[in-house]
């Protein structure tokens, strides 16, 4: 609770330059008087009182140094802003100025003076004001990394949804996320933008993935794409040839990797025989020799994650014509960054895109900062949990 000053002293704590009055306020003489269109406070010798007044509800006001007028609207006092309503009340907390939000510090220290070019931490959010003071909502870059606020201006954790493209924010830092991600035990690919890719990818060594078109998971194991299978390994890589799976062999097409099933093969001059099923049933020698391909999936040894083998990144779309290609960018990587004014202010959801997939917080569609609770904190450095 902020402490309130006897008025015969209005040199108070926190703000340097406070005027002293000469009779303490209010006092039969002295009173709110109007001068012209402004507002002035008149001392008990007939003077106008000038500086700041601190009035014993724990309002604060100010009159100009030079007329004592009362202030409205913006004044830099001592190189700080700060914020007068039209009936020269300071504002403190969250405050609309001609459509923008600003936050007035809450805190003894400064009280009243705007923060800018800083976090805000508010109970368990986590809110950014600009240079200007202004709250930022949107895409905004900070110290090198990419963070997203909501309408209501909080910074957004996990997945979001923004537009039609689903992100994926740290759920701890709220940083944007590029590249492979392993999220409740799946994973996903984020391009260079941060947007969250789906159907298939090709990374810079051609091994070719399964992104679901739905909820953006790898996929792994038999997977039937526009009514043909395939199959794919334990780190999502497409496989090819003779595949030897329980016990159970199939084949798979050297270029698309699309199954055969209910057909007869002629491979490397020797026929063989499948069911509807894709296993194969009788003819030739046993599947697998060196000349037909591999008996296991490969490309899988000491490879525990997509693209682990060395690095590699997703390069382009689909296999020549199998299944559909990916959203969002076909070549990520190039360098380019997310748009800074960002979607529609009533964009952001933050479901998840798969019930199981990664961390969610509510999403009020709402352009008004949340007041609830005292000011915790602001500082250049971002949340840590």
């Amino acid at each position: 609770m902020k402490r309130k000053l006897p008025l015969a002293a209005v040199a108070c704590a926190g703000f340097v330059g406070f005027m002293t009055m000469t009779q303490a306020f209010p006092s039969q003489a002295a009173s709110w008087k109007l001068d012209g269109s402004s507002y002035v406070y008149v001392n008990d010798d007939g003077s106008y009182h000038k500086g700041w007044i601190h009035t014993t509800d724990g309002k604060y006001y100010y009159m100009d140094l030079t007329t004592g007028h009362m202030t409205t609207g913006w004044k830099q006092i001592n190189g700080k802003y700060y914020y007068f309503k039209s009936n020269g009340e300071m504002a403190v907390g969250w405050e609309q100025v001609d459509g923008k939000y600003y936050y007035l510090n809450t805190q003894q220290s400064d009280y009243g003076a705007m923060i800018y070019n800083s976090w805000i931490h508010i109970g368990d959010e986590y809110y950014y004001v600009k240079g200007d003071g202004s709250m930022v909502t949107g895409w905004r870059p900070i110290n090198d990394n990419w963070y997203y606020f909501k309408a209501d201006g909080r910074c957004a954790f996990g997945w979001q949804l923004v537009g039609e493209t689903w992100y994926y924010l740290n759920p701890t830092t709220g940083i944007m996320l590029t590249g492979w991600q392993q999220i409740n035990g799946k994973y996903y690919y984020l391009n260079a933008d941060g947007e969250m890719l789906t159907g298939w990818l090709t990374d810079s060594n051609g091994d070719k993935y399964y992104m679901d078109p739905n909820g953006g998971d790898m996929s792994t194991g038999w997977k039937q794409i526009d009514s043909t299978w395939y199959y794919f390994n334990d780190v999502g890589h497409m496989q090819k040839g003779w595949q030897n799976l329980n016990g159970v062999y199939y084949y798979l097409d050297p270029e698309t990797g699309a199954m055969y099933a209910n057909t007869t093969l002629t491979i490397n001059g020797v026929q063989y025989s499948f069911n509807a099923s894709g296993a194969y049933t009788g003819g030739g020698n046993t599947p697998g020799g060196s000349s037909s391909g591999t008996s296991s999936p490969s490309g899988s040894s000491g490879i525990t994650s997509p693209g682990g083998s060395s690095g590699s990144s997703v390069v382009t779309g689909s296999p020549s014509g199998s299944g559909s290609s990916s959203s969002g960018s076909s070549s990520p990587g190039s360098g380019s960054t997310p748009v800074v004014t960002g979607p529609s202010e009533n964009g952001g959801s933050s479901s998840s895109p798969s019930s199981s997939s990664g961390s969610s917080s509510q999403y009020y569609n709402s352009t008004k900062p949340s007041s609830s609770g005292e000011l915790t904190e602001f500082s250049t450095t971002g949340p840590t949990g």
